[in-house]
């Protein structure tokens, strides 16, 4: 048995473009926002992008200090595994407060539907997983279609954010596409990944998807996408509610 790793200028080289690819989302993240807020004249600008911003780079620093301390590299002798309690509180704290916090909720709806869905471009760096599956270093059960999926998704967030934002179908295929995307890249990277439901890759364990730098992609910026497609959702259902009353009233 066998195990996939990285050393010297590759490490360095795929370290400086996963930590400096989430920190230039967080960024732009909250470059949008504060700029969509602007535009609508609200007088809390400052106050909700700092809070966004404590938020986000707080979780971003507690992801890079827990992934260099390499506890989600095995999870071989973990009762749960540690990287699904990385994956999943974030999701349900970010679904809990895209549906329950009014402020949250104002900041979506602020926020243009179009940069909601462009804004996720950044998934065509999955073509990072193709690299390394063509130079032995990820499974193919995982970096296949991990790879292609963030690809498509990432170019047709671009094309319907740019072009068909306003077509409600359109967007609410693509934002159940990129989630299914993201569903299946974890399921195959956690099932080629040591632990005890491993059922694929076996004679080399995928260590690398759970070693820094890579499993930043799976403790932030999977959860964060995941998150952004739950406010384009949620954006949809807004639009929808609020046309109905403009309606009712009329």
């Amino acid at each position: 048995m066998h195990t996939l790793s990285l050393a010297g200028p590759q490490f360095w080289f795929l370290s400086a473009l996963i930590v400096g690819t989430n920190i230039i989302i967080v960024l732009l993240l909250l470059l949008g926002v504060r700029r969509a807020l602007l535009v609508l004249g609200n007088t809390k600008v400052e106050r909700i992008v700092s809070t966004l911003g404590f938020v986000l780079f707080g979780w971003l620093a507690l992801a890079l200090f827990l992934a260099g301390q390499g506890i989600f590299r095995s999870a071989l002798n973990q009762p749960v595994p540690y990287i699904a309690l990385a994956i999943g509180i974030p999701i349900l704290v970010g679904a809990l407060f895209v549906r329950g916090s009014k402020q949250v909720r104002e900041i979506i709806a602020s926020v243009p539907q179009s940069q909601l869905v462009a804004f996720q471009f950044y998934r065509v760096i999955g073509a990072t997983f193709l690299v390394l599956y063509a130079i032995g270093q990820l499974p193919g059960i995982f970096a296949v279609p991990a790879g292609f999926g963030d690809v498509l998704v990432g170019l047709a967030a671009l094309l319907i954010g740019t072009r068909y934002a306003g077509n409600d179908q359109l967007v609410t295929l693509w934002n159940w596409f990129g989630i299914s995307d993201l569903v299946v890249a974890l399921a195959t990277g956690f099932l080629s990944a040591p632990n005890r439901f491993q059922m694929f890759s076996l004679d080399a364990p995928d260590f690398l998807i759970g070693s820094f730098p890579l499993v930043m992609v799976p403790i932030f910026a999977v959860p964060l996408s995941i998150v952004l497609h739950l406010a384009s959702l949620t954006k949809m259902s807004l639009t929808v509610r609020s046309t109905t009353k403009q309606v009712a009233s009329a």
